[in-house]
């Protein structure tokens, strides 16, 4: 399986992919934006993307936006999980409303992880 981590910080990349790593993903791509997200999603096709919340330029919910608004219906139902430093209520709602399939609080756990990627493959029938 294919997973995609979008986050501008280099040191969660590599800590996310190695715990992807663990979960059993066998390719694994990064992007530091959202924009380049979007790239690579449509090039690559991933199982699974897990996107920062807080980037620049492209931040992870108008990445989310753009994803759900595209007109390939596979790529548009890609599961998306965020990581974030915090929970603030109005971005989880935001997040939500856009579609997102799920949260993870950094520092993430592998457990935790598997656990919300699962659900979102439970959710969307994978």
């Amino acid at each position: 399986m294919t997973a995609l981590i979008i986050d501008d910080q280099e040191f969660v990349l590599n800590i996310v992919r190695k715990m992807m790593e663990q979960i059993g993903f066998g390719r694994i791509e990064t992007a530091a934006d959202g924009q380049t997200g979007l790239e690579v999603v449509t090039d690559v096709r991933p199982h699974v993307v897990l996107c920062d919340i807080e980037m620049r330029p492209m931040d992870g919910l108008t990445f989310l936006k753009q994803l759900r608004d595209g007109s390939d219906r596979t790529i548009r139902e890609t599961p998306v999980i965020f990581l974030t430093s915090h929970g603030r209520h109005e971005l989880v709602t935001q997040a939500r409303a856009l579609g997102a399939d799920g949260f993870v609080t950094k520092p993430a756990t592998v457990n935790v992880l598997r656990e919300r990627i699962e659900q979102s493959f439970d959710g969307r029938g994978a």
